[in-house]
């Protein structure tokens, strides 16, 4: 991006940046900052780098390190990162951002603080063998992500999304208000038991701005089944669902829902831009009790996680960055404001 004259801002949801990995005591990959580049990071991580950083501006954001701060690099050196780790707050953080200039805004995360991704233009799925060294399962994983990224928008999802529902809310299916309920997520089965949904409209609208449970989405798919009524299943983005629990049986619960009648969607998409793989990743070794570098096949990584998904997957180690920052720069184009993008 800096050879393409695109300016950028870097930061991080949660804590990115460090020498040794707080687990495996394994080396980390430094973040290195030069001259001009904007870091939003905490005030207890400024002085943690070598680069130098003048405070821009302060955020009003606060985290366990401290105050956010936006700041520019004045000598180039390693930065440590922790920024923003709800979604209102990298909501905050980007408007603060948009003001500053336009550009490229890059949040580093994880998945399971994917969350506040929704605020986001789309996002890059760093994988790998980390993650588990069967390479099989590793694929089978990477395609569910992919799929529930894709997963269809739902018919009149913009209008529905215009009303800004921040209940569980019954719609007709010219999407009047039938019930709603004093809940945004459903976390329970006895939360979910009292939705009525057994007298629900075909072609109804099940509105649910927050999170769901499995067991809440299998309990669902059982009333549908039983009681034979097409209804439209309406989460807010495709994020909510990542969060809900492990990928292997929301997808198999989702596949039970569309199964049952169901036709389960998102008011607003999040796409899944690319994946990096890695093929490096910690063997705990019960003789020395560490861990010790360990690596799968890069060639059979490559080739098993891309065979079902339509993104391209990049190894950057070896094919280095310029293809992904073109696919980035594919996607990330904010209806709103087309001079700035986030991801």
């Amino acid at each position: 991006m800096r050879r393409r004259d695109i300016s950028f801002c870097l930061t991080s949801i949660g804590y990115d940046g460090e020498g040794l990995d707080n687990i495996t005591g394994l080396p980390k990959p430094k973040l290195r900052a030069e001259t001009g580049d904007i870091v939003v990071t905490a005030e207890k991580c400024l002085t943690a780098g070598t680069a130098k950083l003048d405070i821009l501006q302060k955020t009003g954001l606060t985290t366990p390190l401290g105050d956010v701060v936006v700041t520019r690099v004045k000598k180039p050196g390693l930065v440590v990162t922790a920024g923003p780790n709800k979604s209102s707050q990298v909501r905050s953080l980007t408007e603060i951002l948009r003001r500053i200039g336009p550009g490229a805004i890059l949040f580093d995360g994880a998945l399971n603080r994917i969350a506040p991704m929704v605020e986001t233009d789309g996002f890059v799925l760093a994988t790998g063998a980390a993650r588990t060294p069967d390479i099989s399962r590793l694929a089978r994983e990477t395609e569910w992500i992919w799929g529930i990224c894709n997963i269809l928008v739902v018919p009149r999802a913009a209008e529905l999304a215009r009303r800004n529902l921040d209940r569980v809310t019954l719609l007709t299916p010219e999407l009047e208000k039938i019930q709603d309920w004093p809940l945004s997520s459903l976390l329970s089965v006895r939360d979910t038991a009292g939705l009525f949904l057994k007298s629900a409209p075909e072609d109804s609208y099940l509105y649910i701005p927050g999170i769901v449970s499995m067991a809440a989405l299998r309990l669902m798919s059982e009333i549908f089944r039983r009681n034979a009524r097409r209804v439209v299943l309406a989460f807010a983005d495709p994020v909510k669902l990542l969060v809900s629990g492990e990928i292997g049986l929301l997808n198999q619960l989702l596949e039970d829902l569309d199964r049952a009648g169901a036709l389960v969607g998102v008011l607003k998409r999040v796409p899944l831009m690319a994946v990096t793989i890695n093929p490096f990743y910690p063997e705990y070794r019960t003789e020395s009790m560490s861990y010790q570098p360990a690596t799968v096949d890069f060639i059979r990584l490559q080739v098993a996680i891309q065979k079902n998904i339509r993104v391209p997957v990049y190894n950057v180690c070896r094919q280095g960055a310029k293809e992904l920052v073109d696919s980035i720069l594919t996607y990330a184009r904010p209806w709103e404001s087309p001079d700035v993008m986030c991801f």
